[in-house]
């Protein structure tokens, strides 16, 4: 074993020392989280109930700072460019992490290099629903039989090309085989819009903002692209059941910088798990239809380089592009 001077011990020490000083003393001053997309929205709705909890936890404001546009990108630069101390965290879906950087020929940012996740707040699965007197078929089998009779002839809607939803609609088409016609809207809201008035017949659609419109019958849903069903929708069946493998779920997770202290990062990280394990959260989860998403710190980059090698591939196939 090496020899180890008094002077140099005494480093040591004190550098075991400050790390967790470090960690007791932050935040030092109000935090801010960062949103890619307007108010009201799910992403916006977890992050000010995360917010709310870790300003509680942690004995500083949390200022929500939504910055959409551009698919995200206008928050990720910003966020990219704030100091990496944990002061400025960033909530995102798989849209920002992982499309993105497969969508568009350059990014302001590396995801990879430039973001690191602390925890997965919730996941929600993609829906496909239909408009019931365009397309009055009861069952996704029965769907998938009349858009192959039809090759070319029915048309989705999503909320814009090369989003999550548009991917989804690509991956479907795939996997059935036959020509489809994408119909791209500025957002969900107005295509969904288009679908309760039957201008368009079916689309994929985020659980929580398709429910209300499914519950009121104005659209009927033949499929959930989850792993298992969903409780919201008891009796409709995984898209999986009938495509194997079919799968398309939006998650929202927290990220820090990468080269904020690590004291500060697993401080963060305890307080939104012990905020996502309390009651409230509970309740949102039971209202809004998320999912919670138990995994731990330690596994997040091996679930984003997942997320990220199964979304390039669909933008590939679907030979969207963005500038």
């Amino acid at each position: 074993m090496p020899h180890i001077t008094r002077r140099a011990a005494l480093a040591l020490g004190a550098a075991a020392l400050a790390a967790p000083a470090r960690a007791q003393g932050f935040p030092t001053r109000p935090m801010r989280i960062l949103v890619p997309f307007a108010a009201g929205g799910t992403t916006d709705i977890l992050a000010r109930a995360i917010g709310e909890r870790l300003s509680a936890a942690l004995g500083q404001p949390v200022v929500i700072d939504n910055r959409g546009g551009a698919g995200g990108t206008v928050a990720g630069e910003a966020f990219a460019r704030a100091e990496p101390d944990g002061h400025t965290l960033l909530v995102a879906t798989a849209s920002l992490i992982c499309i993105n950087k497969a969508l568009y020929a350059r990014l302001p940012f590396d995801p990879d290099a430039d973001f690191l996740p602390v925890a997965m707040l919730a996941q929600q699965p993609n829906v496909l629903v239909v408009n019931p007197r365009a397309l009055p078929m009861a069952t996704l089998p029965e769907l998938i039989a009349h858009i192959r009779a039809n090759p070319g002839r029915v048309n989705y809607a999503s909320s814009g090309t090369g989003s999550q939803l548009h991917l989804t609609g690509e991956m479907f088409r795939a996997a059935i085989g036959v020509e489809m016609t994408h119909i791209p809207y500025r957002g969900s809201a107005p295509a969904m819009t288009d679908l309760v008035a039957g201008n368009v017949p079916m689309m994929f659609d985020g659980l929580g903002t398709a429910l209300p419109q499914i519950r009121g019958g104005a659209v009927r849903c033949l499929g959930v692209a989850s792993e298992r069903e969903n409780a919201a929708l008891p009796g409709v069946p995984t898209i999986a059941s009938a495509l194997p493998g079919f799968l398309s779920v939006n998650w929202t997770g927290l990220f820090a910088l990468r080269g904020t202290p690590e004291p500060v990062i697993a401080r963060i990280d305890a307080e939104t798990r012990r905020a996502l394990a309390g009651p409230e959260m509970a309740t949102l989860f039971r209202e809004r239809a998320f999912d919670p998403m138990p995994i731990a710190r330690a596994e997040l980059p091996a679930f984003v380089a997942a997320e990220s090698a199964r979304w390039r591939e669909a933008v590939r196939a679907s030979g969207a592009r963005a500038e």
